[in-house]
């Protein structure tokens, strides 16, 4: 947001090129804009708790909602901006220009939220986690277990590939964010920009299921499941809790990757 005020600072759009300096106009523009990043900026968290805790479609309700928060914005501009912007038409000038603003913050933050992951990944260090083998009376059953995911992993999808050398494999559930992928390993999770669907094609060979139309999950990555009335949620190898789409359970349960209760 600092480069962005300073270039438009340096050009001086709007009639400000001639009235003030290059250092006063930046100034200016810094605080206009770094006001709107905070204005901006926690609307774009809450609404992706709201798609989360709803389940709406995050990247429709983040960027409508960021459009629908340009009309305040300019509101709060012509309140304390009114020297800056003589040469816009009242809010009529305002608003677009508010509206550029807005998105322009929802795109440094997708850049950025892009660029801590890839930081993030990269200091995570190359240490692998196994799993031990259990003992005692269950050892039979979760030998089993562990088998099934000794051969899953022995698969190496496509989608392996795209990820830097120390994700902590193996891959354990596929999130739709935005335009994004948030792809959930042992050890943490990654971004990388593509479809759901495209990402699950990638992940040809390994078995798993599409819970809900924002998660598909490994079947080797799931240690248990639990049932609140009508809902399902998925508890990941990570502790990870994937939700599973109410009009998704009878198939799943058709297809044996949920649980039938004994009711039932």
């Amino acid at each position: 947001m600092s480069v962005i005020a300073a270039v438009v600072g340096f050009l001086g759009p709007f009639g400000t090129y001639l009235d003030s300096t290059v250092v006063d106009r930046i100034t200016q523009w810094w605080q206009l804009l770094m006001g709107a990043y905070l204005f901006v900026r926690p609307l774009i968290v809450a609404l992706r708790w709201l798609a989360k805790a709803t389940w709406l479609p995050s990247q429709v309700l983040v960027l409508w909602g960021v459009v629908v928060a340009s009309a305040p914005l300019a509101m709060l501009w012509r309140q304390v901006g009114q020297d800056a912007y003589r040469e816009l038409d009242g809010y009529a000038g305002l608003i677009p220009f508010a509206l550029l603003c807005a998105l322009t913050v929802l795109g440094v933050e997708l850049w950025a939220s892009h660029a801590n992951e890839r930081l993030r990944s990269a200091g995570a260090g190359e240490a692998k986690t196994h799993l031990p083998m259990p003992t005692g009376t269950n050892s039979r059953m979760h030998s089993g277990i562990a088998a099934s995911q000794l051969a899953t992993s022995e698969i190496r999808p496509k989608l392996v590939d795209r990820l830097s050398p120390t994700f902590q494999s193996p891959i354990l559930a596929l999130q739709s964010e935005d335009h994004y992928v948030r792809v959930h390993g042992m050890g943490g999770s990654e971004l990388i920009l593509l479809r759901l669907r495209d990402a699950i094609a990638e992940m040809a060979g390994a078995p798993g299921e599409q819970v809900h139309r924002s998660w598909w999950v490994a079947c080797d990555g799931v240690i248990s499941f639990e049932q609140a009335g009508r809902t399902w949620m998925v508890r990941l190898r990570n502790g990870e809790m994937v939700p599973v789409a109410r009009e998704s359970t009878a198939r799943l349960q058709r297809t044996g990757f949920l649980p039938v209760p004994a009711s039932e």
